[in-house]
């Protein structure tokens, strides 16, 4: 077991070889909070931080194998999910994750579409998007994201929690929004990083925020953590492949 065998965080996302995105960029951001990451991976896409070239689905039964060994041994409680082949797959895999550890919190990143314009999740029908997002504890939508997501429901509610990000805002707010599942809203403060723009900003946030919940943060401390992680993660390096520090948690 790992010596910190409390703080184990599970990826369940895609592989992007140059590490900007997806597990590789899951597991450097867990490793600087200080927190033991394993990885299942869901897709092998052929990309670099400029653009998708190809990406090759891992069915449910392979994701399943891998998922499997790993509950062999050890018992998760943070789960972190990034890009699926479809609803279908997402649906089945946290029923997986369910029957392996009752209140299990799962986060969804719901990358619909990358940051060059590579399309992911191509359908979004009402009745099993709104099964899913009941199983899920928190999602992290940008504004695109979560617009397209309550077109899709037309009309229902986002039945989770709900990290709105600010980072496609006008302006240099850029503060995120929290919606409870209860309906209740905070804010957390944020600015522009001008002329910073990094590739897998959404994954590093999620991810940190997941390091959080592992630490037992309460929701809104864990998201104002990751907040400030993906920060200071655009303020490095002087192109999209951003650097990961450590930072005390």
């Amino acid at each position: 077991m790992p010596d910190n065998e409390q703080n184990i965080v599970l990826s369940v996302a895609g592989f992007d070889p140059c590490g900007g995105a997806g597990v590789l960029a899951d597991m450097q951001t867990l490793q600087q909070c200080k927190v033991q990451g394993m990885a299942a991976i869901t897709a092998l896409t052929a990309q670099h931080e400029d653009k998708v070239n190809q990406i090759n689905w891992q069915d449910f039964e392979s994701i399943k194998a891998q998922l499997d060994t790993l509950f062999e041994k050890y018992e998760f409680h943070i789960v972190k999910i990034g890009i699926v082949q479809d609803l279908n797959t997402l649906d089945q895999l946290l029923d997986l994750l369910l029957a392996h550890k009752a209140g299990i919190k799962i986060i969804w990143d719901p990358i619909l579409q990358s940051s060059s314009g590579f399309d992911f999740l191509k359908e979004l029908k009402v009745a099993q998007l709104t099964k899913v997002l009941s199983k899920l504890f928190l999602i992290t939508p940008n504004l695109p994201e979560y617009e397209q997501l309550q077109k899709a429901l037309n009309g229902q509610p986002i039945t989770t929690n709900i990290l709105l990000k600010g980072g496609h805002t006008e302006g240099n707010d850029t503060s995120d929004r929290l919606i409870h599942i209860d309906g209740t809203e905070s804010q957390i403060s944020g600015y522009r990083v001008k002329g910073k723009n990094k590739h897998g900003t959404g994954c590093v946030l999620s991810s940190a925020i997941a390091a959080g919940l592992s630490k037992g943060m309460k929701l809104k401390t864990a998201c104002t953590f990751g907040k400030r992680y993906v920060e200071g993660y655009l303020k490095s390096g002087i192109n999209k492949l951003g650097k990961h520090y450590e930072i005390e948690i």
